[in-house]
């Protein structure tokens, strides 16, 4: 069902409902306004928690039969409508896959805090009930109370977006993910737990004895595919601490540029590719990553609106000794500079990503992706290099499609004229 709601879709849900018998159920909910403004209070909102109170109302019957549950929502109302009247469902034996969707994104900025704050409390998911086949849950600006919410036994998690006043604290954090020994993909996108207390990411090990606060690690053994995005870099490096990934092998990182552009601008992501790559990132001294994060595993990275420096980026990528994949959307250009062959006089003839067989960039300057494909041809070509861009001449279009390099955007069609 979607925004605006009918009394015909309603009659056709009716139907669908009817003739599904014992079959196990998709449902897909979208009552989101296109035409929403953001600017405007929340109870203006034309779907409001009475609307959803009535599909509740229609769908909760069939509960035993979810198998796939997805709402996504402009506001809080229906939301908290949904995790209240769910909080007395008895049995959802089928249900494999939650995802809630409140689509916010500026909770994640510095200082926003959560509103409406009438309806801040906290509901247990599903009423705490333990979900048996439940393996994927998505939050995304949607909070709930963590400590009495059985979210175990996940392969998928995503919180995205949460207000800083509605994060699970470190040992709900802790406790929640200690209970998805099997989970294999996390993502976390503006915040994870409330870790105000926890020393800075690059503090050593003595520095935490001396606060009298042991190291604490989550150690997630089959988790294959990372997902973090940060707006604050004194945040991010804690987090990442926290985290042993031994079989890590995908990671994004993404600085979040489109929810500040102004901002972001100026957002130095040192420190997080520093606590990834190791605290020594101005030494050429021998390359090693931290045992909890072993980058030489991974074969997939994407860099999202990441800005650093280009020692920086050398180090990072010294480390990624089996990358096949690499992916750079609005990423500082010394990061394609990082990746070229060393000159004759360095002291290490390394080649970044020796291994690297494919790269993606969008938002990048063409000429040093040029350069750089030119220059690694003659050592290593890559076997695919994709560029997208609507804003390439139909020169540097030429000049890349003569290097070897496939351009997407809006401006194909014209150069081809």
């Amino acid at each position: 069902m979607t925004f605006p709601t009918s009394y015909y879709q309603l009659s056709r849900a009716v139907a669908w409902l009817r003739r599904s018998k014992s079959s196990p159920l998709d449902i897909f909910l979208d009552f989101r306004d296109p035409s929403w403004d953001w600017e405007f209070p929340e109870t203006s909102h034309t779907f409001r928690w009475q609307d959803m109170e009535a599909i509740l109302r229609l769908i909760i019957p069939h509960v035993k039969k979810w198998k796939r549950f997805e709402l996504l929502t402009d506001t809080w109302a229906p939301i908290f409508t949904f995790l209240y009247y769910t909080r007395k469902v008895v049995s959802a034996p089928m249900l494999e896959s939650l995802s809630l969707f409140r689509c916010n994104a500026f909770f994640a900025s510095k200082d926003a805090t959560f509103a409406p704050v009438e309806m801040k409390c906290p509901i247990p998911l599903f009423g705490g009930l333990s979900l048996q086949r439940l393996r994927e849950v998505s939050l995304t600006g949607v909070h709930v109370d963590w400590a009495r919410s059985a979210l175990c036994s996940l392969t998928a998690l995503e919180l995205m977006y949460l207000a800083s006043d509605v994060m699970p604290s470190l040992d709900e954090f802790t406790n929640m993910l200690n209970a998805c020994p099997d989970l294999r993909r996390l993502t976390l996108i503006g915040r994870g737990p409330r870790i105000d207390s926890l020393p800075s990411g690059d503090s050593s090990i003595t520095d935490q004895l001396d606060l009298d606060m042991p190291p604490r690690t989550i150690e997630l053994s089959r988790l294959a595919k990372f997902t973090f995005g940060f707006l604050d870099t004194d945040y991010a490096p804690k987090v990442l601490s926290l985290f042993s990934f031994p079989a890590i092998e995908e990671l994004v990182l993404d600085g979040l540029a489109e929810l500040d552009p102004m901002s972001s601008q100026n957002l130095d992501a040192t420190p997080v590719l520093r606590q990834l790559a190791g605290r020594d990132l101005s030494t050429n001294s021998g390359f090693s990553s931290p045992p909890n994060l072993p980058l030489s595993r991974l074969r997939s990275l994407k860099l999202i609106g990441i800005k650093a420096g280009p020692s920086t980026f050398s180090r990072l990528f010294a480390g990624l000794h089996d990358l096949e994949y690499l992916g750079l959307y609005n990423t500082q250009n010394e990061a394609l500079q990082a990746l070229a062959p060393p000159p004759s006089n360095a002291l290490s003839d390394t080649l970044p990503c020796a291994t690297l067989k494919q790269l993606e960039c969008r938002d990048m300057d063409p000429e040093i992706l040029r350069d750089l494909m030119l220059a690694r041809a003659e050592v290593s070509p890559l076997e695919r290099v994709l560029f997208r861009a609507d804003n390439v001449t139909c020169d540097q279009r030429r000049k890349l499609t003569d290097a070897g390099i496939n351009v997407m955007g809006s401006s194909q069609d014209l150069c081809a004229v």
